[in-house]
Order: structure tokens, then C-alpha cells, then sequence
């Protein structure tokens, strides 16, 4: 019998029922500390903050490796055991994306899952299951029909691999809405869309007495590579991995491995 601690784990995260059970994991929350004087900020307990904040982190490395197993070099404080998949799919925008789709397979909401494509067209789960397929056209696709799906995780991964086909930060920033002026929240983004362009993610908050808020950011990257937690080391990061948020004072995220990211440029799904 599945003890009760995996079975909430297969529940919450159910990829993990395709992955190797050689690997042992904790919970992101358990595996980096707040930096003195801040604390988590109080999260719903069934929200998709509070989900991030649950993760499954490796315990054997924090090294990064590629869909096709090269190691990469990357500023990683830690790795979420998350599958990649065994082609260069699964980049930067598309991670952020599937973050958020398996949180809403996690909570029975797959039926509300749907994200655009860099064309401006929209791929929902509950249309893929019933049938409908892509094929591409020039610089756009067309809609075309196929045979239905079985409502299972197994197919849900599959329409995913194929919506990171089409999707990218242009179609992740259309996905979204700025954050503007509200508190920084978990499952948040930063996101420069471009060709590439590049988009991370907060995976944690934290908060001081005088209100700063820090994050845990999360990065995909090029090739499609291992969900991790970004290190850094100048002196808006906390403990080498905490990193304070953009305010009116320092209006800008810096991170290791992309431009400086603008506090307008703080994006939310709809």
C-alpha cells in the first residue's frame, strides 16, 4: 500500500507517477530557508501558492542537465524533479506554463486549461481531448479534427508537449496580465517577450517587517532543460537565492542568465 505522504505527493504532483521512485525528494519550502528578519507570506492552503511552495526538489543534485542529458552550466541552488521530456520543447515560457497546468489538473480543473499559441490561436485541454488537432501553415496552424483523447495525465502531457510547439513569451505574455501595483504573489512571472525573449518565475515569497517581499525564482532555459531555482550573488539576493522584487526604489529584477527584467514587465495569468 502507498503510504499517505506519497499518496498526497502523487495526488498533488502527479508526474511523479511516471518518474523514477529512485530519486528522493522534499519540498521546495523544506529545502531553502528564509533569510533572517523575513518570513513566508501566508498562503491559501489549497492555492497554487501554496502548491509551488510544496514542489518536489531533488536531494541528489542541483546541477542541470538538458532533455538529452548534457549537463549545463546554470546558476541552480536546486532542481524540481519536474520531467522534461526527450525533445527541445519544454524552454523557458513553456515551464511557466506547465507549472500552472498542473495545478489545474491537481485541483479537477483541467477543463479550464487553454493557452495561445505565438499565432494568436487558442489550444485548450478539453478541445484536444474531444478531437481537435493542429497543423501548421505557413507561419500559422489550422484547426483540424482527430480522434478524441483519453481524460487521462498521460494525454493531458501530451497536449502540453505539443502546445510548447506553438507557444512561447509573446503568446505567455498574452496569456497575462500585468501585476502592476498588487503584492508579488507565487506562480507570478517575469516574462520579456521577444524572439526568444525569456521568462522566470516565482516559485516562494517571503517578506521583512518593512514589507520587501524576496522570491525563490524558478527558470527553464534553452535548450529545454531542468526546472531550477535560481542562485545569485549580487546585493538585491538574500542567502544567494532569495531576491528582492522590484520596488519604486530598485525598479528592476537582475538575475544571472537574462537582461534585467522591469517591474512592468511583472505578468499574471488570467
Amino acid at each position: 500500500m502507498l503510504n499517505l505522504a506519497l499518496l498526497i505527493g502523487l495526488l498533488n504532483y502527479p508526474w511523479l507517477a511516471e518518474m523514477s521512485t529512485d530519486v528522493e525528494t522534499r519540498p521546495l519550502e523544506a529545502t531553502l530557508a528564509t533569510p533572517e528578519g523575513f518570513q513566508r507570506v501566508a498562503v491559501e492552503p489549497d492555492s497554487y501558492a501554496a502548491w509551488l511552495r510544496g514542489l518536489p526538489t531533488r536531494t541528489d543534485r542541483a546541477e542541470v542537465y538538458a532533455y538529452d542529458g548534457a549537463r549545463l552550466d546554470r546558476p541552480s541552488a536546486a532542481i524540481i524533479y519536474l520531467d522534461i521530456g526527450v525533445r527541445d520543447r519544454q524552454q523557458c515560457a513553456d515551464t511557466v506554463i506547465r507549472l500552472h497546468a498542473e495545478h489545474l489538473w491537481s485541483r479537477g480543473r483541467a477543463e479550464a486549461a487553454g493557452y495561445h499559441f505565438t499565432s494568436g490561436d487558442l489550444s485548450t485541454w478539453k478541445a484536444w481531448r474531444s478531437g481537435e488537432r493542429f497543423k501548421p501553415q505557413g507561419i500559422r496552424v489550422v484547426r483540424a479534427r482527430g480522434r478524441a483523447r483519453a481524460n487521462t495525465h498521460k494525454a493531458y502531457r501530451g497536449w502540453l508537449d505539443h502546445l510548447f510547439i506553438y507557444a512561447g513569451t509573446q503568446s505567455l505574455w498574452r496569456d497575462s496580465r500585468p501585476v502592476g501595483a498588487r503584492p508579488y504573489e507565487a506562480g507570478d512571472f517575469f516574462v520579456q517577450p521577444g524572439g526568444p525573449g525569456h521568462a522566470v518565475i516565482l516559485l516562494d515569497i517571503a517578506q521583512d517587517a518593512q514589507g520587501r517581499r524576496a522570491a525563490l525564482i524558478g527558470q527553464g532555459f534553452m535548450p529545454a532543460e531542468d526546472l531550477h531555482v535560481l542562485k545569485g550573488s549580487h546585493d538585491r539576493v538574500l542567502n544567494d537565492v532569495w531576491f528582492l522584487l522590484p520596488d519604486e526604489a530598485h525598479p528592476t529584477l537582475v538575475t544571472p542568465s537574462w537582461s534585467p527584467f522591469k517591474r512592468e514587465e511583472a505578468r499574471r495569468f488570467k
